[in-house]
C-alpha cells in the first residue's frame, strides 16, 4: 500500500471521529499488536488535528506469557516515540472452577481499561475479522440477537463511551496501513495456541468455511447487521417498559406489574437491569435464574450471583442488586453537626435541613444497639409503630436494615429523634433538633 493511501485512510477515520465526538481524553487499549497499534496512531493523528484532545495508552500486563516483557518494552518505546503517556497496570487473573483464562483475562482487562477511561473515551482495536470470529463464538455459546449482532462503532452505556474505529478494516488491511506508515508491531505467539477457542475458530474453522463458501465473511457480517437491527428494535420497546420500573438510587427493579409468563419481554427487561451493573452482558442462565427469583415465594435468603461481589436479592415485589458491604459495628457513636464518621462501608453526616436555621453546633447519638421492637412515632404518622414494621412500610430489605441507626438526643438518650435518614420523630419536631437531618452514603 502506498503511504498516500494509508494517510488518506487515517484521515478518513480521524475526521469521522472528530465529527462525532467533542474534545476529551482518549484512552487506547494498547497490546502492541497490529490492531491496537493502528488505533494508537489514529488517536495520535486526532490529537494533531485538534490539540484539545489528550491521548493516553493503557498496556495491561497479564502475567501469563513469557513474552510479556517484550510487549511491555515495545509499547513503552512506541508511546515514547509518539509522545503519548502510558499506564501499565498489572492484572490479577484467576481462573479455574469453570472460569477460563480467556474469560478472566477479558474481565480484568476491561475493568482496568474502563477505570483509566472514566470521563473520557475508550478506543479499542477490534476489526472485521474479529467480528466474524465473535459471531461463531457467540453461536457456539447459544447467544441471542445481542450476542450475534457483533460490536458497534460506538457504545454509550453505564460503563462510559467505547469506540471501535477499525471494524470496517480486515487484519491484512491494518497490517498494510501500519507498514506503509513506517511503524511495526509485535506478533503475539499466543494467537497460535489451539487451547484458546478464538484461535481454534480462526485457524481451523474459518479456513474450512472460506474454502467451501467464498462469501462466508460477508454473509456473517450481513447476519450480524440484521441481528443488530432486531436487537435495537426490541431494545426500544423493552426500555420504555424497563425505565419506569427501575430505581437507580436503590438499585432495584419493581416487577410487580410485569407479566412473568411473557418470557421474551421479561428476559429482555431483566437483561437490561443486570447490564446496568455488570461489565459484560449477562449469560442467559443468569437471566433465567433472576426471573425464577421473581417467581418463587418471597425468600429473602435466595440470591443470584452476578459477579464475585455482586448479587441479586428479592424483597417483596422488587429485585435488588446487592454488593458485599461491611455494616457498622454494634455500638453508640456521637456525631456532631458538620462532621462525617465512617462506619463499615458507610459514612454518616449530620446537617441542617432548613437554610434559615442558625444552628452552628449540635450533637446526636447514633445507636446501632437498638431492638427492632422499640415503638416510635414518625413525624408524619398519626400513630406510633414498632421499628420492625416501619422498616417494612419503608420497603427497606432485611439485609440493609443494620445500616440505619436510631438517632437519640445526646443530652437525654430516652428522646428518640429519628431512624437513619428515613424519618424524624414527633419528639424531634418539637425540640431544638427539629432541623437536623442525617445523611447516609455508601463509601
Amino acid at each position: 500500500m502506498l503511504i498516500s493511501k494509508a494517510k488518506a485512510i487515517l484521515d478518513e477515520m480521524a475526521f469521522k471521529f472528530l465529527n462525532t465526538f467533542s474534545p476529551t481524553k482518549l484512552v487506547v487499549g494498547l497490546s502492541g499488536g497490529a490492531d491496537s497499534t493502528l488505533v494508537l496512531l489514529l488517536a495520535h493523528h486526532i490529537r494533531k488535528l485538534n490539540k484539545n484532545f489528550s491521548v493516553k495508552a493503557v498496556h495491561c500486563v497479564h502475567g501469563l506469557d513469557a513474552d510479556d516483557p517484550i510487549w511491555f518494552d515495545h509499547c513503552t518505546l512506541l508511546c515514547e516515540k509518539l509522545d503519548i503517556e502510558i499506564s501499565t497496570p498489572k492484572l490479577h487473573i484467576v481462573y479455574g472452577n469453570g472460569v477460563s483464562p480467556e474469560d478472566s483475562s477479558r474481565k480484568e482487562r476491561y475493568s482496568a481499561l474502563l477505570k483509566e477511561s472514566k470521563d473520557g473515551i475508550l478506543m479499542l482495536g477490534h476489526q472485521s475479522d474479529d467480528q466474524v470470529e465473535n459471531f461463531l463464538l457467540a453461536l457456539k455459546r447459544g447467544s441471542g440477537p445481542y450476542g450475534l449482532s457483533g460490536m458497534r462503532y460506538c457504545i454509550r452505556d453505564s460503563r462510559g463511551i467505547i469506540v471501535r474505529p477499525l471494524l470496517h478494516l480486515t487484519k491484512d488491511e491494518i497490517i498494510e496501513i501500519i507498514n506503509a506508515l513506517g511503524f511495526d508491531y509485535v506478533f503475539d505467539i499466543s494467537n497460535t495456541y489451539m487451547k484458546f477457542e478464538r484461535n481454534f475458530m480462526r485457524l481451523k474453522v474459518l479456513p474450512l468455511l472460506r474454502e467451501r463458501f467464498s462469501g462466508i465473511d460477508n454473509a456473517i457480517l450481513r447476519s450480524q447487521k440484521l441481528c443488530a437491527y432486531e436487537h435495537d428494535l426490541a431494545a426500544r420497546y423493552a426500555s420504555s417498559i424497563f425505565k419506569p420500573l427501575y430505581d437507580e438510587k436503590s438499585a432495584s427493579l419493581d416487577f410487580s406489574t410485569l407479566n412473568l409468563d411473557d418470557e421474551s419481554l421479561i428476559t429482555y427487561v431483566m437483561r437490561l437491569f443486570i447490564s446496568e451493573y455488570t461489565l459484560m452482558p449477562p449469560e442467559l442462565n443468569t437471566v433465567l435464574e433472576a426471573i425464577n427469583l421473581c417467581r418463587i415465594s418471597n425468600d429473602q435468603l435466595a440470591l443470584v450471583k452476578l459477579e464475585d461481589d455482586l448479587f441479586l436479592k428479592r424483597y417483596k415485589k422488587k429485585l435488588y442488586v446487592v454488593k458485599n458491604t461491611q455494616k457498622p459495628q454494634k455500638g453508640e457513636y456521637v456525631l456532631s453537626l458538620g462532621e462525617k464518621i465512617k462506619l463499615g462501608d458507610y459514612t454518616y453526616e449530620l446537617y441542617v435541613d432548613m437554610s434559615n436555621e442558625k444552628i452552628t453546633s449540635a450533637s446526636v447519638v447514633l445507636d446501632f444497639n437498638y431492638s427492632k421492637s422499640i415503638v416510635v412515632h414518625p413525624e408524619k404518622r398519626a400513630h406510633s409503630r414498632d421499628i420492625g414494621k416501619l422498616f417494612g412500610e419503608f420497603c427497606i430489605p432485611v439485609w440493609n436494615r443494620d445500616i440505619y441507626p436510631l438517632i437519640r438526643s445526646v443530652n437525654n438518650k430516652d428522646i428518640i429523634l429519628g431512624l437513619g435518614d428515613l424519618f424524624v420523630t414527633r419528639e424531634c419536631k418539637n425540640s431544638e433538633y427539629s432541623s437536623l437531618r442525617l445523611k447516609i452514603s455508601a463509601v
